[in-house]
């Protein structure tokens, strides 16, 4: 009998193991999700431009929206981009999509995934083209809250998003990875 009794404790808290593993997301899901969210929310401008049908682009979110995905810094930069591009009705720090790495969003086979802590790599294809395109996404914790702190553009002399922005911001000068 205590065979039995010592099959079913093993069985049982193998399946409570398991049941925990399965709620409890890991750090790189949580990462990956993040980054899987924005793609979600903003894939739509590789497929339309009509931002009357699917909302703003990610390039005219406010600051509380953009903060859904990214860091302070990274938002705020973001955000003042878009004040110099309202003000001065032309483009000022960058000429492209950053989650795209294009003027011309565009991806087919698209795969989110984490290469290490902290880092999670979109790879992509681009249609026009059919060149291969990866980004690393930077993830810090905020307040219990994983979000992007930069992307670089690892096949263009490892240029980042964050530096982009702030280099633009200093020049006034558009720059693309």
């Amino acid at each position: 009998m205590s065979v039995i009794y010592r099959v079913l404790a093993a069985v049982f808290f193998s399946i409570i193991g398991v049941s925990l593993s399965l709620a409890a997301p890991t750090a790189s899901n949580e990462q990956v999700a993040v980054v899987g969210s924005l793609y979600k929310a903003f894939a739509w401008q590789a497929l339309s431009s009509d931002d009357g049908i699917f909302g703003k682009s990610l390039a005219q979110q406010d600051n509380a929206a953009l903060r859904r995905y990214f860091d302070r810094e990274l938002a705020a930069l973001l955000v003042a981009d878009q004040r110099c591009v309202m003000q001065s009705g032309e483009v000022c720090n960058l000429d492209f999509d950053p989650i795209f790495a294009s003027q011309d969003p565009g991806a087919i086979d698209l795969s989110i995934r984490s290469t290490a802590p902290g880092i999670v790599s979109v790879e992509f294809t681009y249609p026009g083209n059919r060149e291969k395109i990866r980004l690393e996404y930077r993830l810090v914790k905020n307040d219990s809250q994983w979000r992007i702190s930069d992307i670089s553009y690892p096949g263009n002399t490892k240029m980042s998003l964050k530096r982009m922005l702030a280099a633009g911001a200093h020049s006034g000068k558009p720059v693309r990875p």
